[in-house]
């Protein structure tokens, strides 16, 4: 996770490890991981599973992401009492989502059908030899 909430509840990223913050999604407590060798983020600080549909997030997604404004990064979208992050959200209330593994059929249509307005952006390099145009 790029933010985390300050005391004001304003977006902030890490500065050194250990540093405690508020996670925007599920509220708990987390802190920042901040050495020489992974991107400096927030961690929950007890094993937290707060949105499951977050994962791991490879060189390859960060780098998409930082394609687009920070206030557009990381944006809590929430529908009838359900809470997701959105890789993106445009300013035009378009989301974007970096997939960088593979991902199942019913997976991507529950996510379609909560984000509704959306779009994918899939690192195709492993499989782009097998795709079949059929018109």
């Amino acid at each position: 996770m790029k933010f985390g909430y300050d005391n004001n509840k304003l977006r902030i990223k890490p500065t050194f490890s250990g540093q405690r913050s508020t996670c925007p999604l599920c509220n708990g407590t987390i802190i920042g991981k901040c050495g020489d060798i992974y991107v400096w983020h927030w961690q929950h600080l007890y094993d937290r599973e707060c949105d499951p549909w977050q994962e791991n997030e490879t060189i390859w997604h960060r780098k998409w992401k930082a394609n687009f404004p920070e206030n557009c990064q990381e944006i809590i979208i929430e529908k009838n009492g359900e809470k997701h992050i959105a890789d993106v959200k445009t300013i035009e209330g378009l989301v974007i989502e970096f997939q960088n593994s593979s991902i199942s059929t019913s997976i991507i249509r529950i996510r379609e059908d909560f984000y509704e307005n959306m779009i994918w952006v899939v690192n195709a390099i492993s499989f782009k030899n097998h795709f079949q145009l059929r018109s």
